[in-house]
């Protein structure tokens, strides 16, 4: 008789442990919450206009990871952990511009904000580039080098 009452006792533990894990895990899923404890939520796009200047400013932690040319903006896919403070970015180019044909320039996305925060983000950034065009005339082409990006893309003037 004792040990049944044990034995009751100990399966009504459980039982309540297994609740308590499960409703864990329910509002985890719900929150987004990575097994690593970082958070992740959807985040509005971004409108910036590139600028030609300083180049050896310092970025910190941003990931480019897709980009495309829709007319004169520049579609980025980007990632940064944060969430706590809002976060700014300028994406610029070099005043230098290769010599060949078409020719190149140099730009460079830059995130100069501290957050302590861990939350992973992921936005999409929309860049006017019409200030990094080779001539400011409809049809002029000019390939765009990101730092840190996919490679050299073509941007043509309209």
């Amino acid at each position: 008789m004792k040990g049944l009452i044990v034995f009751i006792g100990i399966c009504a533990l459980l039982a309540c442990k297994t609740k308590q894990n499960s409703e864990t895990e329910v509002s985890a899923s719900n929150n987004n919450v990575s097994d690593s404890g970082i958070t992740e939520r959807d985040h509005p796009s971004l409108n910036i206009e590139a600028e030609i200047g300083d180049m050896t400013r310092e970025s910190k932690n941003v990931q480019i990871l897709k980009s495309k040319i829709e007319g004169n903006n520049l579609i980025l896919k980007i990632g940064y952990s944060g969430g706590c403070t809002t976060h700014e970015f300028q994406f610029v180019g070099s005043k230098m511009i290769s010599k060949s044909l078409p020719p190149i320039r140099t730009v460079r996305l830059i995130h100069d904000t501290y957050d302590s925060c861990r939350e992973y983000i992921e936005r999409e950034l929309i860049v006017d580039l019409k200030e990094l065009a080779y001539k400011k005339e409809v049809g002029s082409k000019i390939k765009l080098n990101i730092e840190g990006g996919n490679g050299v893309l073509l941007y043509t003037y309209q």
